[in-house]
């Protein structure tokens, strides 16, 4: 399975497609897919976090590594926020840290 994600991801990483979110907003059920999808500042932030994702994969960065603190700080620090503000912030930070990741 986690072979099947990492795949999934590295391709989706390396497409030359535009950025779309990666919530699917019809089927929106926990507060943070219902902010993102709410809200076009957000939906921009989490596109820009995709494309400094992509970019520090293209840098040499871990896949494995990175995919690892994504998660984490999806689940300790995105999903914890309870408003646009706070997730925008969030947004901010991890962007700034996968465009200085090396």
């Amino acid at each position: 399975m986690k072979r099947l994600l990492f795949l999934a991801l590295a391709i989706a990483l390396t497409a030359p497609t535009p950025l779309v979110s990666a919530i699917d907003c019809s089927r929106a059920k926990t507060n943070t897919e219902k902010l993102l999808c709410s809200n076009s500042r957000l939906q921009r932030a989490d596109q820009r976090m995709a494309l400094a994702f992509r970019e520090a994969i293209n840098r040499g960065v871990k896949p494995e590594m990175l995919m690892e603190s994504q998660r984490a700080w999806m689940h300790d620090v995105r999903d914890v926020c309870n408003d646009v503000e706070c997730m925008l912030r969030a947004y901010d930070e991890r962007t700034s840290e996968l465009e200085d990741a090396r």
